[in-house]
């Protein structure tokens, strides 16, 4: 009779440390919004059109889009960026 070995292929999840939401604004007037294109197939197109509607619809709200620069791992430069020149910031993920 043979013997079978069985791996669990989950794997193991990492240490996740929970972040509060960051506070609200009371609004976007005067603000700088980046838009955050993650680099998934069209997000590029998305984030033009989406400013294309804020430069129409809020043309008070300053855009940026930006890219991260690999879709799976951190970029802390542009994080940092984001938080030191930005008032606030749309992340497009999804494909």
């Amino acid at each position: 009779m043979a013997k079978f070995r069985v791996l669990n292929p989950e794997g193991y999840p990492p240490k996740v440390n929970a972040r509060g939401m960051a506070p609200s604004l009371d609004g976007l007037d005067g603000k700088r919004l980046f838009l955050v294109d993650v680099g998934f197939a069209n997000s590029d197109n998305f984030m033009a059109q989406l400013r294309g509607w804020f430069e129409e619809h809020r043309p008070s709200i300053r855009t940026e889009v930006v890219r991260w620069r690999n879709q799976h791992i951190p970029d802390p430069e542009l994080c940092e960026r984001i938080r030191a020149d930005g008032d606030a910031a749309i992340i497009g993920v999804g494909t």
